[in-house]
Formats: structure tokens, sequence, C-alpha cells
């Protein structure tokens, strides 16, 4: 790819799950305490997604992806709620995951391996406010895809009556 600009380039619903999916078996692949954030991880990422069908992202633009997603729910956390938006709904408690135990590899250098009792109290967790936060924004989001749906059916009815209209009028010159 040429050193310029990248020309803009949006995410598919499925480049960005394999992306996600490439970013947790290259966690799963390197050390605990190895970052992968390096430029040479999103390089193997994005000759992986190539393989995988999707050509179009350079390591670059998965690198810009991953670090808006990431910042995306760490602003959240602050409290910054409307920037949580700019992670697609399905993917948010997979970035959560990945922040969440990310930061805590970091923080928390330990060599002995965890507990049997350390790994149940870590997956048994009280249903926090993320969670809570995330029912309720489910419960907005259906109600506003059910509006949606009226609202684009009403407007393809609409546009069909002005099209016949049109074809009407078309006609009707052509034979005068």
């Amino acid at each position: 790819m040429k050193s310029g600009k990248l020309k803009r380039n949006f995410w598919l619903t499925a480049e960005i799950e394999c992306m996600l999916n490439l970013i947790k078996e290259v966690r799963v692949t390197q050390e605990p305490t190895h970052s992968t954030t390096t430029h040479s991880t999103f390089t193997q990422i994005a000759s992986k997604m190539k393989r995988h069908g999707f050509p179009n992202k350079s390591p670059t633009q998965v690198r810009r992806k991953w670090f808006q997603m990431k910042s995306a729910y760490l602003c959240y956390k602050k409290g910054n709620v409307d920037r949580l938006f700019l992670i697609p709904e399905k993917f948010r408690s997979v970035i959560a995951q990945f922040v969440e135990n990310g930061s805590k590899v970091r923080r928390v250098p330990s060599t002995t391996p965890p507990t049997n009792e350390c790994k149940m109290q870590h997956q048994i967790k009280p249903e926090s406010a993320v969670d809570v936060f995330l029912v309720q924004l489910k419960q907005s989001n259906s109600l506003l895809n059910v509006e949606f749906n009226k609202l684009e059916s009403a407007l393809l009815n609409y546009e069909q009556r002005c099209q016949s209209m049109r074809d009407y009028n078309i006609i009707k010159y052509m034979t005068s």
C-alpha cells in the first residue's frame, strides 16, 4: 500500500468480528506480559484478515479501529456515555472484556497461576452498572428499531407512489 494518506474506509460488522477474533487469537499465543498493540501485531492481524477474505484493511486501519473502540470504552467508563455509541452494540461486551482483562494483566504482573477459588470468583460477577446500562440500552434500541422499521416502510410506500405518479406523467407526456 502507498505510504500516502489512506482513504476513508468503513468497517463492516464481519470485518470487526474477524479483527476481534484475531486479536483474541494473538493474545492467547503471546506471553501475558507482552503488549498486543505493537505494529508487528497489527501487521500480522491485517495479513490474517486478508486470508480470511477481508483484503481492504491495512495494519494502520486495524490499529486505528482497535484504539478507537478501546478509547470509546475507556471514555464510557469515565462517564462519557455518548462515546459508547462508537462501538457497535454487538461488540461492546467483547471490547469490555478485552480492556478489562488486558488492563488487569498489565497492572498485576503475577507469576503464580490463579487458584480455582479465584477463578470461580472472577466468573461469578454481580450485575454491574455497565450490565444494567447495556440492558437498558438494548431495550431502547429495540424500541428505536421498531420505529425505524415503521418509518422505513412508510417511506418506501411513499417512494413507490411517487414513482407511479412519475411513470404516469411520463407516459402521458409521451403519448400526447
